[in-house]
């Protein structure tokens, strides 16, 4: 599947916006383990509502959000906020469906 360069090009305008109002931005993480308990209780929220057929992309998101605050390894933080690009623009191309339907 292919995202439509239509949203990768928003994303690019959004990022550049961004960059333009607060200029390049280097905060610290402020994740980690503490935050495992917030990702498993989204975990489950997630796989309830999947078990009844009531899933929605903010429980797939929230879940994705909370087990990148977990995680204090760069690189699995990284793979993490992937995960979280990847749901959030699945979303967006799901409001575009609806959208044209």
């Amino acid at each position: 599947m292919t995202v439509p360069l239509k949203i990768l090009n928003e994303i690019r305008a959004e990022r550049a916006r961004q960059d333009e109002k607060w200029g390049e931005q280097n905060h610290f993480d402020g994740t980690g383990p503490g935050y495992q308990k917030h990702a498993e209780a989204a975990r489950q929220r997630c796989q309830n509502a999947a078990a009844l057929g009531l899933v929605s992309f903010k429980d797939i998101l929230d879940e994705e959000v909370n087990e990148a605050y977990a995680e204090d390894d760069s690189a699995k933080l990284r793979a993490e906020l992937i995960q979280v690009a990847a749901v959030a623009v699945a979303w967006v191309e799901k409001l575009d469906r609806e959208a044209r339907s």
